[in-house]
């Protein structure tokens, strides 16, 4: 008897150690912070752009941010906020990027929320939270909005487009142009 049960004891003992363990990985997604880019003429964004919106430009732009809202956020944090697209014809995207080590877009959550913006999962991206709206044009609506604020590694990333994204993954290129 003694050996039928030492038998399976070292059977299940050498085939625990066969195997490798699983490797999980445990890094938070925010410990390597995305690097803020310093020049709009060099992000991938007009790139994914064109292929949406053939014959897009990069449309240099002197910002002049009011107090208080987003746009200061991005740029008196030392962001950056970059459009693209075909001026004339309204149609593109706006970028905005900033280091988010002040938390700035914890701060802007209950704001996101309270004016109807969804949180969202950004297929293909490892992103910490999104936050999404769309509203269309219409008798009511002026301007047609699509706009996501992304955390992503340690970065608060906003894309919004204009006229030709209608659903969430019409601009998921332009995001991940913007985390590449």
């Amino acid at each position: 008897m003694k050996k039928f049960l030492g038998i399976p004891l070292v059977a299940v003992l050498l085939l625990a150690g066969c195997g490798g363990a699983a490797k999980v990985d445990t890094t938070p997604k925010d410990s390597v912070a995305l690097t803020i880019p310093t020049d709009c003429e060099k992000t991938k964004v007009l790139e994914a752009l064109n292929t949406i919106v053939p014959d897009s430009l990069y449309i240099p732009t002197q910002w002049q941010p009011a107090a208080g809202t987003e746009l200061a956020d991005f740029l008196n944090n030392g962001g950056i906020a970059c459009s693209y697209g075909i001026q004339s014809a309204e149609i593109g995207t706006t970028v905005k990027w900033v280091s988010d080590s002040t938390e700035l877009f914890e701060k802007r959550k209950p704001e996101w929320i309270s004016q109807g913006f969804t949180k969202v999962d950004i297929a293909g991206l490892d992103e910490s939270a999104a936050y999404f709206q769309l509203k269309k044009q219409s008798a009511t609506q002026e301007f047609h909005i699509w706009i996501v604020n992304m955390k992503y590694h340690a970065a608060w990333i906003q894309v919004s487009c204009t006229a030709f994204a209608q659903e969430l993954k019409a601009g998921v290129p332009l995001l991940k142009a913007a985390v590449a």
